[in-house]
């Protein structure tokens, strides 16, 4: 039995280690997305525009894989392992982060040449509003994942009579 939380506790621990990693980056994206949003009304950046939407399309393409193929992977694994599978919620929740990373992939193929950029630099404030307000939901809908499964305390021994 020890073996076993032993093995459960590193699991947790792990995936604990690697869900603050993503939100770490999360926080990244957020500061960028609003330096982005903050740049409206200059007439000329500080540093080349393509330059910091680059940053933002690759902080946000990162994110968004680490999301599908790392951490949401991962917290569905621990519900099944730990028991505390609530299906019918992770697929809805699943379900409705499709639409906001569609969205996101959007935004990156139009922006993350420096050409086309430049070529749609009107847009980009618009854009970037409607961008803030999907990853905004779309952050709620995380936060919302990781609660509903990755509980903040490990998973304990259970007593033996």
């Amino acid at each position: 039995m020890a073996s076993s939380t032993s093995a459960a506790m590193t699991q947790w621990h792990r995936i604990e280690t690697l869900v603050q990693a993503w939100l770490d980056e999360r926080q990244q994206l957020i500061v960028l997305l609003c330096t982005l949003q903050g740049l409206k009304g200059l007439s000329e950046p500080p540093r080349p525009l393509h330059k910091q939407v680059q940053q933002f399309c690759q902080v946000l393409m990162d994110y968004i894989s680490a999301g599908y193929f790392e951490v949401y992977r991962e917290l569905v694994n621990e519900a099944r392992h730990f028991h505390r599978e609530n299906p019918a919620l992770t697929r809805q929740i699943l379900k409705r982060l499709d639409s906001s990373t569609d969205e996101a992939l959007a935004f990156n193929a139009d922006f993350e040449n420096s050409t086309q950029c430049a070529a749609l630099r009107n847009q980009l404030p618009d854009r970037i509003s409607r961008l803030m307000e999907i990853l905004e939901e779309r952050f709620a809908l995380e936060d919302q994942l990781i609660l509903s499964i990755h509980q903040q305390e490990p998973p304990r021994q259970q007593a033996t009579h």
